[in-house]
């Protein structure tokens, strides 16, 4: 079926689909590859935004350290598929998922995983010695989300109890302050993000004065990518939608520029116009089923001037476009381009990645991470 598709113009592709455009996807990973070298900070990606196997390994060819992702049903399919140096970024707890954990360490020695209580460390380490393995962990601090993590306050005893266990391997910290990425102004994000991410510094300093290994600090979104990396003691960065960006993150300020142009929108969904018999508006084939429906953001049309998304209340299948300031109307038929309000949750909804270059379906990559939610 991919054969058939290769050397199509993505105009003729079915619709709703994801597209790619594979230079501008290059060029976003090179620039933060630049980025990273600047500073000297390893870059390990989050899989969580694209969900997708085969762009995690082009991230290592682009010098990535390694990737990260938010479930042990993500990592599974990574390890199958050959990568390597996988951090797990959320706690696994449950006694089937630590059995789980442990065939991926078994395959996979370098894997990591984060911990925020004493409890969840011992369950690991028994199973860890059980099986005559180690188990690479950081401590998971809470970085003002309350989500996860453990306190400021309390992360040296956790990081002391866990390095007396035998099972384990201490690595160091994440510190993941996702409640920040998405602050408009670039000052208050910058204040933020760099106050929390320079406690972790410290923390960082006071576990090696404690004794307790820490090499690594690692956090940080697309939103904080190139503001994180001034505090003195983060190693590696974690971005995501870096990758193929979107409305959300395209809204916040730069530094000194007032919108995020760092990178390129190198996703987009394609979606047609199936009915047009209202002079008020036409339906489109993509509704809440493709894309991820958000309060703040709509998906913004790049493919003709004047028309405006909108969910509309046509359910699950269906959008609507309509006209702004008198703007002609599309025809049945019609290919409609868009950028995706949240890519993350929009490329779970899909199977398929289509690259193009200069318009030409060029690749076919399954998002084979899809619905790896647990």
């Amino acid at each position: 079926m991919n054969k058939l598709i290769i050397g199509l113009n993505k105009q003729e592709l079915d619709t709703p689909c994801l597209v790619i455009d594979k230079k501008a996807l290059e060029m976003n990973l090179n620039t933060m590859r630049i980025h990273g070298e600047k500073y000297h900070i390893g870059i390990r990606p989050h899989c969580k935004t694209h969900k997708c196997s085969k762009l995690a390994k082009l991230q290592i060819e682009f010098g990535a350290i390694g990737v990260c992702v938010a479930k042990l049903s993500e990592a599974e399919v990574l390890i199958e598929n050959g990568l390597s140096n996988v951090l797990i970024t959320s706690p696994i707890v449950t006694k089937r998922k630590i059995a789980r954990l442990i065939s991926c360490v078994e395959k996979c020695p370098s894997l990591i995983v984060v911990v925020d209580n004493i409890q969840n460390a011992e369950d690991l380490n028994t199973v860890a010695i059980k099986g005559q393995l180690k188990i690479n962990v950081l401590i998971d601090l809470d970085a003002g989300i309350a989500r996860t993590g453990v306190s400021f306050q309390n992360a040296v005893e956790l990081g002391s109890q866990v390095h007396h266990l035998n099972g384990l391997n201490l690595l160091g910290i994440q510190s993941y302050a996702g409640n920040l990425q998405h602050i408009h102004s670039f000052e208050e994000r910058q204040a933020k993000s760099l106050a929390i991410m320079q406690q972790a510094s410290d923390m960082v300093k006071t576990f090696k004065s404690k004794g307790l290994p820490c090499s690594i600090l690692t956090g940080t979104g697309t939103g904080t990518y190139d503001i994180d990396v001034n505090a003195s003691e983060v190693t590696e960065i974690q971005p995501g939608s870096y990758t193929v960006m979107d409305v959300e993150y395209a809204a916040i300020e730069a530094m000194n520029i007032p919108s995020f142009k760092t990178f390129k929108h190198a996703m987009t969904l394609l979606t047609t116009v199936i009915s047009s018999n209202r002079a008020e508006h036409v339906t489109v084939d993509a509704g809440t089923k493709s894309i991820y429906f958000d309060l703040n953001n709509k998906p913004c049309i790049i493919s003709h001037d004047g028309l405006e998304y909108d969910w509309g209340g046509f359910g699950d299948e269906h959008g609507k476009i309509s006209p702004i300031s008198g703007a002609k109307l599309p025809n049945s038929g019609d290919v409609i381009e868009m950028i995706v309000p949240h890519c993350d949750p929009t490329i779970n909804l899909y199977d398929k990645f289509y690259l193009v270059e200069d318009d030409i379906v060029v690749d076919v990559w399954d998002i084979d991470l899809r619905g790896k939610s647990q």
